[in-house]
């Protein structure tokens, strides 16, 4: 097969640490996809023209944190009406970006794309997510004059510390940024070791995209609850077809130890209530839908939430949430364990999370989520936190976790607003 024009020309100029992407990149520059109309970005020849006025540059190592430096270019240009952003990274965001705000993919790193990019954008400031680096257009920003900092910064996974022997062999790189925060105190330390200044280093957890909490009738919350009262209440969420049985036999169980026990059921796909409701009714439960009877009684066993738009209100009634598509292999990894992290509900899981799993590695590190690989194992978890104790703690826990980005997110725009100002009092 015939190679598209320039394809040698860019697999000749890949940069250490990121053979993967490019050949990903490539395979798709072969087949005649996308990426191949916008090859020449990555020959360092801009795309699109260089907005007016001050620019920030948000440099992205993989798409999650792309993702994530979209709110942050969202919330910049928000807060600065005189600035505009500069997306770069491997990828496509795949979302609409905010106004004043656009993508470029990062240039190979070789002397003439580099040069090429950085003569056209002319960035004021950039800041740098993740360890990917890519020595020569870190280094001939720092000729040029461009504020660097480096965020999100992590330890590398145990079994694979390529990247830390990289930024040895890069320590003058590493010393470009003038701050660099680090997500915890063993990333701190590996950055130190590969000759990052101590005195730049400071630990300000992850990087993440925003979750937006749920929202909620607060006074149709209270009445709910005074209807439940001091009932235990438990919820699974995006539960698709195939998990189903495991949900009411773990219901089942834990109801034993548990008297007037509640399950709220939101089913994956909410057309199915009727026909779920009419199965649970024909094996004895007291079934109520929120399609027909709006709330559950003071005798509903199990309410089926076939609802759009109410998950805020069963987060916010229900101590325990199971969050659905995880349990099994294939699963879709269900909905972000942010949301009721964020709503003060402690969080059971399956070990098949999905695009997710990235968040769950972290709150396992915090001992702030319960994992399950079974049926049974759900079940017991499940008794074991109704406890009103252990749920508390479960939730406490995860909340914490679920700040760390923002907190992180109010540092960044803290470095983004210092560097903007130098410029505007240097200019």
């Amino acid at each position: 097969m015939t190679r598209p024009p320039g394809l040698r020309a860019y697999l000749s100029l890949g940069s250490l640490g990121t053979f993967a992407a490019r050949r990903r990149i490539a395979g798709e520059i072969a087949r005649g996809g996308a990426e191949a109309a916008r090859l020449p970005e990555r020959m360092g020849q801009p795309g699109l023209r260089r907005p007016e006025g001050r620019l920030v540059w948000l440099h992205a190592s993989s798409l999650a944190q792309l993702r994530a430096l979209c709110d942050l270019a969202r919330r910049i240009v928000e807060a600065h009406d005189d600035a505009s952003v500069l997306l770069t990274g491997d990828d496509d965001p795949g979302a609409v970006l905010p106004l004043r705000c656009v993508h470029q993919y990062v240039p190979n790193d070789a002397a003439v794309p580099v040069r090429s990019f950085l003569d056209h954008w002319r960035p004021d400031i950039a800041i740098w997510a993740g360890t990917g680096l890519r020595p020569a257009l870190i280094d001939e920003a720092a000729r040029r004059g461009i504020p660097l900092d480096l965020i999100d910064a992590t330890a590398a996974p145990t079994p694979d510390r390529g990247w830390r022997r990289l930024a040895r062999l890069n320590a003058a790189t590493l010393g470009h940024f003038g701050k660099v925060l680090a997500t915890d105190e063993g990333a701190a330390a590996e950055l130190i070791a590969a000759g990052v200044d101590a005195g730049s280093v400071e630990i300000a957890g992850p990087l993440e995209e925003e979750t937006p909490t749920p929202p909620c009738n607060n006074r149709e919350r209270d009445a709910i609850a005074e209807t439940l009262k001091a009932r235990p209440v438990w919820l699974a969420v995006a539960v698709p077809p195939d998990e189903e049985s495991a949900v009411i036999s773990a219901h089942r169980s834990a109801a034993r130890m548990a008297h007037r026990l509640l399950l709220i059921l939101v089913p994956s796909d909410p057309a199915r209530g009727p026909a779920l409701a009419a199965t649970l009714t024909a094996v004895g439960f007291a079934v109520a839908l929120r399609s027909v009877e709006g709330e559950p009684a003071a005798s509903t066993e199990i309410f089926i939430a076939d609802s759009e738009g109410d998950l805020g209100l069963w987060y916010r009634l229900a101590p325990v949430s199971y969050m659905g598509g995880t349990l099994l292999p294939g699963g879709s990894g269900g909905r972000s364990p942010l949301e009721p992290a964020s709503l003060g509900s402690a969080i059971l899981h399956g070990v098949h999370t999905g695009a997710h799993a990235p968040i769950y590695g972290r709150f396992w590190s915090a001992q702030a989520a319960r994992a399950v690989e079974s049926t049974v194992e759900l079940g017991e978890a499940l008794s074991q936190l109704l406890s009103p104790d252990r749920a508390a703690a479960l939730a406490h826990a995860a909340w914490r976790v679920s700040t760390g980005g923002a907190d992180t997110s109010e540092r960044v725009l803290a470095l983004v607003s210092e560097a903007l100002e130098r410029s505007a009092g240097a200019g």
